[in-house]
């Protein structure tokens, strides 16, 4: 699908029909009770550009001081009431030439429900319920698979190189990283917003991998879908090359993972700045890389770190890089997502999370162990809805050894203002911590140093 936004198909109507110029003011044709905005909207768009001083598109788009998203999103907004926030309508409206997809079967499996049969159009329908979901259609093979295999995990080895790296941690870092992630309007996996922040993300990691010391194996890749935005995989090379010197010993690889999209659950063009789900997550990971990269990591077995796309959309992401490393069979060793690591309500002890529900539970037993050794936090479990998580699913559902770090009990925690305009890293009484988000970048470097190992 080509990328779009709201900004784009408004505007680009001018291009497609003729306008019937409305005399009224610009806020009394969107108040207007019988407006046919279906046919109005090139008048709308008519009354904005002569709002902005009638100056060609390229100069109303180059103006600084012009907030045309904020316009935009009162549209959309005026749009959803006139059309009893049916989603999918408005979405029509907004995206005429990309329209049809709305109608394509996808099998959506809702968390805690059977897969069914519905349509792309009824994503839209989902998420305005606040219901999460699985998009199944093209792996449906891929969770066909039996769960992990029981396997030993080693006793903790690395605490002297573990907290050499932990020291480097730095809450800066983080807060300068998110603040420029969410200050994209949304990262909606199937809109520019989407595909620039992810570059936003891509660069930032290739500006790391620059400043590495001599001697550290990095490589750096974007993903890419069926849909506009990409994945990013950055990956530690084992010190001694690619590959085993002894054909029989294998190199399973160790990953970590987020996911960089963000997603208003009210309408996907709508604001979603995506600060807790999961820009912490992706800034977390983004630091435990960072601090990995300036102390010269040099791992026995590849590590890598994943940003996973499309998250919001079913895990989509997740779900593409598990079927080709099936396909090519790729071994994974075990695998740990991070997906909301930041909120701490007011008067609640902040608590590094480990979900125990549809994950490894040997493994997860093992992390918990490790977050205690090298968290300053209390540590604990906390159960899901049955079915539900988030990209470690895709690993776990496909037979991986897969778990699930989060910022608290999802039942007595949980972040209110996700998947809203509200999710911001400014919330009122310091609810969200920086401070909490570190001791998770410190659980990552854990994991991957325990697991990956270390060449002296």
């Amino acid at each position: 699908m080509r990328p779009s936004t709201a900004l784009y198909a408004l505007l680009s109507v001018l291009f497609a029909s003729a306008a019937t110029v409305l005399d009224q003011p610009l806020q009394d044709v969107l108040n207007r009770p019988t407006v046919d905005i279906l046919a109005d909207r090139d008048a709308i768009i008519e009354k904005l550009l002569a709002t902005y001083w009638d100056d060609p598109l390229q100069d109303v788009l180059n103006r600084p001081t012009v907030d045309i998203l904020a316009d935009r999103d009162a549209i959309i907004e005026k749009l959803l009431a006139t059309y009893w926030d049916n989603p999918v309508h408005v979405m029509r409206l907004l995206d005429p030439e990309n329209a049809s997809e709305l109608d394509a079967p996808r099998l959506l499996q809702v968390f805690g429900a059977k897969a069914v049969w519905m349509t792309e159009g009824d994503k839209l329908r989902l998420r305005q319920q606040g219901l999460g979901f699985i998009d199944l259609t093209n792996h449906q093979d891929l969770h066909a698979c039996s769960g992990s295999a029981e396997s030993t995990w080693p006793k903790l080895q690395y605490q002297e190189k573990v907290k050499s790296v932990t020291k480097l941690l730095s809450k800066d870092e983080m807060k300068n990283n998110l603040g420029n992630l969410t200050s994209f309007h949304n990262r909606y996996y199937r809109s520019e917003f989407g595909v620039q922040s992810s570059r936003w993300l891509y660069n930032q990691i290739l500006d790391i991998v620059s400043a590495a010391p001599p001697g550290v194996r990095l490589s750096v890749e974007t993903f890419t879908h069926t849909f506009p935005q990409p994945s990013v995989i950055a990956r530690f090379e084992p010190f001694f090359g690619r590959s085993s010197h002894n054909s029989m010993i294998a190199l399973p690889r160790i990953i970590v993972g987020a996911h960089q999209d963000s997603a208003n659950y009210r309408f996907p063009l709508l604001p979603a700045p995506g600060a807790d789900d999961d820009g912490s997550g992706t800034v977390t990971i983004l630091e435990a890389f960072r601090a990995l990269v300036q102390s010269g990591f040099a791992p026995e077995r590849p590590v890598e770190f994943h940003w996973y796309a499309g998250e919001e959309g079913g895990l989509l992401g997740s779900q593409e890089v598990v079927s080709e490393y099936k396909q090519l069979k790729k071994e994974v060793g075990a695998m740990i997502q991070f997906d909301m690591t930041a909120y701490v309500p007011k008067g609640e002890v902040p608590i590094v999370t480990f979900i125990t529900t549809d994950v490894d539970s040997n493994l997860t037993n093992w992390a918990m162990t490790l977050a205690e050794e090298y968290s300053t936090s209390v540590v604990g479990g906390a159960k899901l809805f049955a079915g539900a998580g988030s990209d470690h699913m895709s690993w776990h559902r496909a037979g991986y050894p897969a778990i699930f770090a989060a910022e608290g009990d999802p039942f007595r925690t949980f972040n209110p203002y996700i998947h809203t305009s509200g999710d911001r890293m400014d919330l009122a009484d310091g609810e969200f911590s920086f401070e909490h988000a570190l001791e998770f970048a410190k659980v990552a470097v854990g994991f991957v140093v325990e697991l990956g190992g270390w060449v002296e």
